[in-house]
């Protein structure tokens, strides 16, 4: 089994309400899909001599699974967890508006006001479709 099947699965439990088994599968997708490596780049210095250099790579492509696992986060109301996940999101995806407004709305019910209207501000300058009105309204009724 590798981390395509965890996703793939916890996608499944996530639409049968299972949010804690989903949590779960993501984290064994994101554990398969986060192997660290580890490179050397060796280049040529203006004076000759050679210079080594060594550079990690993470894969970056566990984005939808982190931006998953935010979500059943966020619907357990585990908003930290929920605001490092759509963080991790932003690293790989900076411009990425609907993580923004999403992360905004865990600041807000983390009660971190400030760090919801930064998301905020940020999510409606990429996209205008994300207003304070939507946001506040996912809070009302």
């Amino acid at each position: 089994m590798d981390a395509q099947f965890f996703f793939n699965r916890g996608l499944e439990k996530s639409k049968n309400r299972d949010l804690i088994g989903a949590i779960d599968d993501y984290t064994k997708a994101i554990e398969l899909s986060s192997r660290i490596t580890k490179r050397t780049i060796t280049t040529k210095k203006s004076d000759g001599s050679m210079e080594h250099v060594n550079i990690i790579e993470t894969n970056e492509g566990n984005v939808n699974v982190y931006f998953n696992r935010a979500f059943s986060y966020f619907a357990i109301g585990n908003y930290l967890a929920s605001i490092n996940d759509y963080s991790k999101v932003i690293e790989y995806s900076p411009k990425d508006a609907e993580a923004y407004f999403k992360r905004a709305a865990a600041n807000y019910c983390f009660q971190n006001d400030k760090g919801a209207d930064e998301d905020l501000s940020i999510a409606i300058k990429l996209n205008p479709k994300y207003s304070r009105e939507l946001f506040l309204s996912q809070f009302s009724g």
